[in-house]
């Protein structure tokens, strides 16, 4: 989080936190909080970059249930908030953006409301035990999941967003990496020596803020040249599936 930025807190529910900040422009960017840390209240992420350092309108989502969406009711509620603050500000685009299980959100969101582009970071493909029964990670919250709304983002890509995801290459990754969907607008890139730390890779190289900004104006080339100092490179079309530890 940041203190520069005025991020107000404006709803804050059983299974939904929500924060918003007023910027200048005509984009309103929505911001999804990833997993967290268990125990911990989850706050508002990617402030500086959701915001383009306060030029933008930015809603902040935070899943309290950790439940992928999947919480009864909940998407129905997060599209009633972005759509309220589109006519509140009178934004002409909206964006996307998280990681993990906020990537997973702001990949699938565009099925429910009107999304110009989606930014996954590490996004889970699914956590519905029958597609990635063999990722045993985040079972705790997993496992209390009574029904799916979703069971995995290939249900939810529509044509008229632009999707772009970013997975690290480390072997843990790809029961979620190597499932993700194909498709013309989905634009997938994949960072050697990076587990599921994709932001803070990104955030540490100073490129977080670029790199999502190029996705945002849909430059798939600037996108991909903004990410080269990383090494970055297009998934293969026929990635093998867990083709040993790679880090």
């Amino acid at each position: 989080m940041t203190d520069r930025l005025d991020i107000r807190l404006l709803h804050d529910g059983d299974t939904l936190r929500v924060w918003f900040h007023q910027g200048t422009g005509d984009r309103l960017t929505v911001s999804f909080t990833g997993i967290g840390v268990e125990g911990q209240d989850l706050g508002y992420e990617f402030a500086r970059t959701a915001t383009q350092s306060g030029r933008d309108h930015a809603l902040f989502i935070a899943d309290k249930s950790r439940s992928w969406l999947n919480a009864p009711g909940l998407i129905d509620e997060i599209a009633q908030w972005i759509e309220a603050s589109r006519l509140e500000t009178g934004a002409r685009e909206v964006m996307t953006l998280g990681h993990s299980m906020g990537g997973f959100a702001a990949l699938a969101m565009p099925k429910y409301v009107p999304v110009s582009c989606a930014v996954g970071l590490a996004p889970q493909v699914s956590v519905h035990p029958e597609v990635v029964g063999d990722d045993p990670r985040w079972m705790d919250y997993r496992s209390r999941i009574e029904e799916f709304v979703i069971r995995d983002l290939s249900e939810t890509l529509v044509p008229g967003t632009a999707y772009y995801a970013v997975h690290g290459r480390h072997s843990r990754e790809a029961p979620q990496r190597d499932r993700f969907p194909r498709a013309d607008n989905l634009v997938h890139l994949i960072l050697p020596r990076t587990v599921h730390n994709v932001p803070q890779k990104l955030r540490g190289a100073g490129i977080l803020e670029e790199v999502v900004e190029q996705a945002f104006l849909n430059r798939p080339r600037r996108f991909r040249l903004a990410l080269a100092g990383l090494e970055a490179y297009r998934r293969p079309p026929a990635d093998p599936q867990f083709a040993g530890a790679v880090t």
